[in-house]
């Protein structure tokens, strides 16, 4: 009959793929609250993913490769640089005043908004480093605020694993959104075009982020100090422990990076490992709540090393393409759990009071192990399979070395260690 509408078996796959996401983001958000987080994490991460597309070309792809270790280096060493500048101050505002998060957020999104829209200008110019600095800074700032706001604002009776997790879905769910667009922009009308769209999609971001909750006052200086003196034991193994892993990932990303073209492998060889390090990282967000009864975060952790560094011996063994893509989904899996299980610890062993100076301090030091383990291919050419075995075996003794200090801690103790994710948590006023 004309006019009629179509029924529910004739609605575009589309739309229905679409629907059943929104309501599964409604089922994840739970409260307002932790709803605007989500969005605002979705924003940020599509942002980012835009605008690493648009420097890869840049700094990477598009020039011989003897250049591009000239540039990777130096863009390398750049990415530490908003760590010195954010961890001292950044700290300072944070535990000195509960509306200094709120705060932060916003300034990231609008700062981010605004120097990519100058970078679509500027690409090709000597303030290229320096916009990308800034865009670094704005990243990492949301990175660490959104660490330290999420125990107030995690949904009731959700534990610290199940929200990090969550967050880290809907971060690498919104980066894989925006490639295939990116590419498409890359494409026509250009890159220019591509970074004009990441800076909107920054901005978008500025509504959720005002509209977070915020307390007014400050934190007493005193019990700020109090605060960062009571970091445990658990809270530095962890750190340690994530600080070797985040190095072994930098170093397997630029390693294959430069060692599969001499491999002859083609540009979608590297699609291929680009795709299987997203939907690993996003399969181990989802699958750390799934393990959270059986083990504690410190497991999560064992359990990560151990399985990356199984997974590399074996694709050293039998390298190709098929099995570097297989290393690097295992990697993005593991690492992707673990860094969930690692924020988890630091949002439980940490006191209100210091948990802006702890995750700007210790992202400084995951970073700089990234950086660390990066570098060392980009100055060294190392053979592909050596590489990869190196790797694999560092990954294993650091799951041994994990499980022998945690086992021995339960020894002394006669207990396991309070898990984030299996107990109710002690929970903060919304920040």
């Amino acid at each position: 009959m004309v006019g009629a509408p179509r029924s529910r078996e004739e609605e575009p796959l589309v739309r229905i793929a679409a629907r059943r996401a929104l309501a599964g983001v409604r089922r994840a958000a739970a409260t307002p609250q932790f709803g605007r987080l989500l969005v605002l994490q979705a924003t940020g991460a599509a942002g980012d993913a835009l605008v690493a597309l648009a420097l890869a070309g840049s700094l990477f792809f598009s020039i011989p490769e003897a250049e591009a270790r000239n540039r990777v280096a130096l863009y390398l060493v750049m990415t530490m640089a908003p760590f010195s500048v954010i961890a001292p101050l950044l700290s300072r505002i944070l535990d000195r005043s509960h509306g200094g998060l709120k705060v932060a957020m916003v300034v990231s999104s609008l700062g981010r908004a605004a120097l990519a829209w100058l970078l679509a200008s500027r690409l090709e110019t000597v303030y290229l480093f320096p916009i990308a600095f800034g865009l670094l800074v704005g990243s990492r700032t949301a990175l660490v605020t959104r660490n330290a706001m999420l125990p107030g604002l995690a949904p009731e009776g959700r534990g610290l694993v199940e929200a990090n997790a969550t967050l880290s879905k809907v971060s690498t769910f919104a980066g894989l959104v925006a490639v295939p667009p990116g590419l498409v922009l890359l494409r026509w009308p250009g890159v220019h075009a591509e970074l004009l769209v990441a800076a909107a999609v920054y901005a978008a971001g500025i509504i959720p982020a005002a509209r977070l909750p915020s307390r007014r006052g400050s934190i007493d200086p005193t019990e700020r100090r109090r605060a960062r003196r009571r970091t445990g034991a658990s809270v530095r193994r962890a750190v340690a422990a994530m600080t070797v892993f985040r190095g072994l990932v930098g170093f397997l990303v630029l390693h294959l990076g430069f060692a599969l073209p001499r491999e002859a492998l083609d540009a979608l060889g590297l699609s291929v490992l680009v795709g299987g390090a997203a939907l690993g990282s996003f399969c181990g967000a989802a699958a750390a709540p799934r393990v959270k009864g059986r083990l504690t975060e410190e497991g999560l952790i064992v359990l990560g090393a151990s399985v990356a560094g199984a997974s590399a011996l074996a694709a050293g063994w039998w390298f190709s393409l098929g099995s570097a893509a297989a290393l690097v989904f295992a990697f993005g899996a593991s690492a992707g759990a673990s860094k969930v299980a690692f924020d988890s610890i630091v949002q439980r062993d940490t006191p209100e009071g210091s948990r802006g100076w702890a995750f700007a301090r210790f992202e400084s030091l995951l970073q700089l192990g990234w950086v660390a383990g990066a570098l060392l291919p980009v100055a060294l050419p190392i053979p592909a399979r050596p590489g990869i075995y190196g790797t694999g075996a560092i990954a294993l003794a650091l799951a041994l070395a994990i499980g022998f200090m945690a086992a021995r801690r339960r020894g002394r103790t006669g207990a396991h260690p309070t898990s984030a994710g299996d107990v109710n948590m002690k929970r903060d006023p919304p920040v």
